[in-house]
């Protein structure tokens, strides 16, 4: 088996503060933006690479994975754990040079508790004083965000809330733009497709499967970038090792079948980090063959995950059996079962569920077949051939996978509606290990339908509880219950693969699990060497 790295290849980059010409970064994406540039609406990953640079939060995460100044200059907690009170800087300009003040941040946040909000973020910020009765409709203000000053701003809590600091990265957005917006309303608003911030570089055009363009911030208040033009490109998975040898992208993340040909080019150095990422096979529990706990361990057992592993990913991953990557300080492998292959075990345990082979040879039960559509995201051939993999094995169970390949934003379109019996995808997650808003029986992203009283209990003890170790009791607890529950089938904690150009100068050699282009680095405070 192929061991995978997961520290950073280091490189010798030296920063210079010369001036130089005219600077473009194009940074490959092989997934479209959805278009959804607001930065407490967006869902998907691919729109939040452009927003990142759009818009700045109170604060950001470092390389170190901790929380940083930004728009707040400082903040202050109170001794009892259950306020912070944020100082701002003064002359911080949106884009169309409006200052920022406290006043936008309180909108931002009180958008996401307003009772009109259609996104899914309101589960971050519900232990808010006020909260829950002013998302009910109850009360028109939120006693719990509290506006000081002009550049002072103070968040209460109910009680001590553990992951509330790191909450703070969203970015701020105009209120002079959007207050007179119904919130109902904001997602379909244009703004989203023209967003204004305060970030390192203003939006300027989005041509859909071609590119995103963004023009650097002159009048940034932390100093205006060093690259002048940033295009995310678009660039079809199998021309990626192309475009590098062509440099016609000067940083793109890789799939492990293109890193051969990729780290044999001269003009390219390759990071290899395990990132705070999982991916994943959910079931729709709400279908009553899905409720049987048996039939997805069994599901689980019969498919031969360490062969998606370390073949078709060719040792890029490592196989997961829990919703926390081993990144993560909440990791835990104590009491976990690792679900290795053993279809003879699956087609036991089905048995013993009682389900039986029909004429077509298919598993059913009480009139149920485990005949089941699988949604898959086009665009990655790995996930193409995870999927068939995936198809063969459950046939081999007596279960038969139809394969629905459809584009990305179509398929989570899909998700959202609840129209699906599997679908695959994966997700990227904070660096706070708090998984309510993904798992909590009442939360927005909880797509599979879970619900536990036990894992709910856990995941509201582990929001409660400040001090790390028994924050880590609470959730290897909780990991012990999803690994047996089962409601994902987990495939891998990903270990990402990055190519960049040897031109491009100023990155961090030991970025971490955030990724060369990810931390406070990003594109801002690099350039291309002639």
């Amino acid at each position: 088996m192929k061991k995978v790295v997961v520290s950073v290849l280091l490189i010798t980059l030296a920063f210079s503060s010369l001036a130089f010409a005219e600077q473009t970064f194009r940074y490959g994406l092989t997934v479209n933006p959805r278009g959804m540039f607001n930065p407490i609406l967006y869902t998907e990953r691919y729109d939040n690479f452009i927003i990142t640079q759009v818009y700045d939060g109170l604060i950001y995460i470092d390389a170190q994975l901790q929380p940083q100044p930004r728009v707040a200059k400082s903040w202050e907690i109170s001794d009892d754990q259950l306020s912070i009170t944020f100082y701002l800087h003064e002359g911080i300009k949106f884009h169309d040079g409006v200052e920022l003040t406290a006043d936008d941040v309180a909108y931002t946040y009180k958008t996401i508790l307003h009772p009109e909000y259609t996104g899914v973020r309101f589960g971050n910020f519900k232990v808010l004083v006020g909260a829950e009765d002013y998302k009910a409709g109850k009360t028109t203000e939120v006693p719990g965000i509290e506006v000081v000053d002009k550049y002072t701003i103070k968040f209460t809590t109910n009680e001590p809330y553990a992951p509330l600091l790191v909450a703070f990265t969203y970015g701020i957005l105009p209120s002079h733009i959007l207050k007179d917006i119904p919130v109902g309303e904001l997602e379909k608003s244009s703004f989203n497709l023209n967003p204004i911030g305060s970030g390192p570089f203003k939006f300027v055009e989005f041509l859909t499967d071609q590119h995103v363009i963004l023009k650097a911030n002159e009048d940034y208040f932390f100093g205006k970038p060093n690259i002048d033009t940033l295009v995310f490109q678009k660039v079809a998975e199998d021309a990626v090792p192309i475009y590098l040898q062509q440099n016609r992208v000067d940083f793109i993340l890789i799939s492990p079948e293109h890193y051969p040909q990729v780290s044999a080019l001269d003009s390219v150095d390759i990071y290899v980090y395990e990132a705070l990422a999982y991916n994943y096979v959910a079931f729709n529990l709400r279908q009553p063959r899905f409720q049987d706990v048996q039939v997805r361990q069994a599901m689980a057992y019969g498919f031969d995950r360490a062969t998606y592993v370390d073949i078709i990913r060719e040792g890029f991953g490592i196989v997961a059996n829990a919703p926390m990557p081993q990144a993560s300080w909440a990791y835990t492998s104590e009491g976990i079962n690792p679900y290795e292959y053993n279809p003879e075990l699956a087609k036991k345990i089905l048995a013993e569920a009682g389900w039986k082979a029909g004429k077509d040879k298919i598993l059913q039960k009480d009139g149920d077949k485990l005949e089941v559509d699988f949604l898959v995201p086009d665009g990655s051939r790995l996930t193409e051939q995870m999927a068939l993999l995936f198809q063969q094995n459950m046939e081999d169970l007596g279960i038969k996978v139809n394969l629905l390949f459809m584009e990305f934003s179509a398929a989570v379109d899909r998700v959202d509606a609840r129209e699906f019996d599997l679908f695959t995808m994966g997700w990227s997650l904070s660096v706070d290990p708090d998984p309510y808003t993904i798992w909590h029986s009442t939360a927005a992203w909880n797509d599979p339908g879970f619900v536990h009283a036990r894992s709910d209990e856990l995941l509201e003890a582990g929001r409660k509880e400040t001090d790390q170790e028994k924050r880590k009791e609470i959730y290897a607890e909780w990991q012990r219950i999803i690994n047996y529950e089962l409601p994902y089938i987990f495939l891998h904690y990903d270990v990402t693969i990055g190519a960049l150009n040897k031109k491009v100068q100023g990155i961090d050699t030991n970025p971490g699990p955030l990724g060369p282009l990810q931390g406070d680095q990003l594109i801002r405070t690099l350039y291309l060497a002639d």
